[in-house]
């Protein structure tokens, strides 16, 4: 129980309620209890918070000169990594009360002008990653000489990667490099992908100057 001294208006001792009296060098103090704050936060904002701090480590994944790559005229209103993280944003599953960026239906990323690209098969071996193509269409036959790059996604693991190309992307029929798998994974990860238009006549090493010609054309928006 409080002491009250010199009168209601003076300075007091103990607890009142929610309030606490002390003196320190001949001054009354008073402070309130500290109050439990019930957490006003959802299920639904929780699984939100997570989903955008995996959407934010997949973006972080890429340098400027990468982001550069992807976004060769930068965004109106944002910074490129922003951009970035908009457009993976737009692909999520939800899974078992969670949220998830969805890698796999990825097709494209950045705002470089869209072309119908042949799409591109990854396959996985305990050492080896292989990348594939093997679709005739026009565009092949126009660009037969270059040396695209591929976006590489590892869907397990939630990794994102720029790979050049070490061979050209051939006028007809299939086209496939084989790389190293240990800087990608593990032969039990899952791989998605696609191939980016850089419009080089060499195989590429670096970044540098390097920037997209052509991106896969976006699918038309599912009707709900």
């Amino acid at each position: 129980m409080g002491k009250i001294k010199q009168g209601i208006l003076g300075g007091f001792k103990g607890k009142v309620g929610t309030v606490i009296g002390s003196s320190w060098n001949g001054i009354a103090y008073m402070k309130g209890l500290p109050q439990s704050v019930k957490n006003s936060k959802t299920a639904a904002q929780i699984m939100q918070r997570e989903f955008f701090r995996e959407v934010q480590q997949i973006a972080s994944q890429l340098t400027a000169e990468q982001l550069a790559f992807l976004f060769p005229s930068s965004p109106q209103g944002m910074s490129r990594r922003n951009a970035l993280v908009q457009q993976l944003s737009a692909d999520s599953i939800i899974e078992d009360d969670s949220k998830h960026v969805d890698l796999a239906n990825i097709v494209t990323l950045g705002n470089a002008p869209t072309a119908d690209l042949p799409e591109v098969s990854i396959t996985a071996t305990r050492s080896n990653i292989t990348i594939s193509w093997d679709v005739n269409n026009d565009w092949r036959v126009q660009h037969g000489d270059e040396y695209p790059t591929i976006c590489v996604f590892n869907i397990t693991r939630k990794k994102i990667f720029l790979v050049h190309s070490t061979v050209m992307v051939g006028e007809s029929g299939e086209q496939s490099f084989s790389l190293s798998h240990d800087a990608f994974g593990v032969g039990s990860d899952e791989y998605s992908g696609f191939m980016l238009s850089t419009g080089s006549k060499i195989a590429l090493v670096g970044f540098g100057t390097l920037g997209v010609v052509n991106r896969p054309a976006r699918p038309p928006k599912k009707s709900n």
